[in-house]
This record gives C-alpha cells, structure tokens and sequence, in this order.
C-alpha cells in the first residue's frame, strides 16, 4: 500500500499556502508537517534539501517547483488548468508569487513574529528579516506606505474577480498561487480590506477546499 502524502511546510510561507489549497483542491488526503523557521533538520534528513514546501509522495519528495505539474500528473481531474489554458494559469501564478507577496510580505512582516511558536524561532525571524530589509523600527513607521502600496495589487485582482467566482471563470493555479501569495496577511489575523468584496469571498471559497 502507498504511504500517506506527507507535506512539509509553514504557515508564514505563500508557497506552502498555495500547496495545501492545491492538494485540498485535488482531493488529496494528505498529512502536514510544519518545519520550524530556525530549524530544517528533519527536512534536510527527509528531502536532502531545505527548501518548503515539499512534498512527500509514495516515498519520493517533490520539490516546490513540480508540485502543481506533478499533481496534474497522479491526479488529473479536477485540473489546474481549465480548458487547457495552463500558460495564463503559470504567468497570473507567477505574477501573484513574483509581485503581489513582496507587497504583501512587507505591510505584514513586522507582524510576523507573533504568529511564530516560540522564543528562538521569534529571533531568528527578526534577525533574518532586519538583514535583509533593514531595522525593524523603519519597516514598522513605513507600514502605511507598504499597505498602500499592497491594496492597489489587491484591487487588480478585485478587478480580476468582476462577474466571476474564480480568476479564469472556474478553479486554476492562478487561483491559488494569487491566494497563497495574499495569504500572508491572513496568516497575522488581518482581514481582507473592507474596499474588495469579491476578494473576500474568492478567499473564503479557497479556505473551504477540502
């Protein structure tokens, strides 16, 4: 018998977000391993890598980059690609992880933190975040700026959703690369702007997969 699908992730990452809805969207029943932010031993002793999310299928990992293909493979029905238009469901994916999360990530990451499971972990996140982003104290003044900056992306898919349920019309990888690249916000206890209902709702249909 095939073991149980085994997914190492964690709950701040957008990709890891998009790789849960895809698996629920899929009808997988699958088992989830949260990977501490400071700590990728047991992933690196599993995979050989360091890298979330992973999948862990009949004893094989699949890395990040082949999951949705690899999932249109072993699982065809329902697809990530309605009517075969798997070109626009990759680029509007790509532009959510690409373009729309670094706008997110940044009103959000000051906020992180407290969302993390303890102490070490807390410090780690601060001091990768602080090197890469600079001091904490200039991201926290800056958040209006970033959450500006964050709602104009946001909006274009509001626009996206006009007089449809799902970005293409029916379920895509658009769908939930875009949601796991917004997820962010979720994941610190923020809730979807009040200015974009069709968001909201697409969010919440996504969050009821599975």
């Amino acid at each position: 018998m095939a073991s149980r699908p085994l997914l190492y992730a964690y709950d701040i990452s957008h990709y890891c977000v998009s790789a849960d809805r895809i698996l629920a969207f899929k009808g997988v029943d699958f088992d989830a391993r949260s990977v501490p932010y400071h700590d990728k031993t047991e992933l690196i002793k599993a995979t050989g890598q360091d890298y979330v999310p992973t999948l862990i299928w009949d004893s094989k990992p699949v890395m990040w980059y082949d999951i949705p293909d690899f999932l249109e493979t072993v699982r065809p029905k329902p697809s990530l690609y309605p009517d075969g238009r798997r070109g626009l469901a990759v680029t509007l994916e790509h532009w959510g992880h690409q373009v729309l999360e670094e706008r997110v990530w940044r009103y959000v990451v000051t906020k992180v933190p407290r969302v993390l499971h303890d102490d070490v972990e807390r410090w780690v996140f601060e001091e990768m975040q602080t090197r890469a982003r600079g001091p904490w104290h200039v991201l926290e003044m800056r958040r209006e700026e970033f959450r500006q900056d964050m709602n104009k992306h946001l909006g274009l898919v509001e626009a996206m959703l006009e007089g449809r349920d799902w970005i293409l019309g029916e379920p895509s990888l658009a769908d939930f690369g875009i949601y796991g690249s917004m997820s962010p916000l979720l994941t610190v206890g923020e809730a979807v702007p009040d200015a974009f209902p069709r968001l909201a709702a697409w969010a919440a249909r996504i969050r009821a997969l599975g």
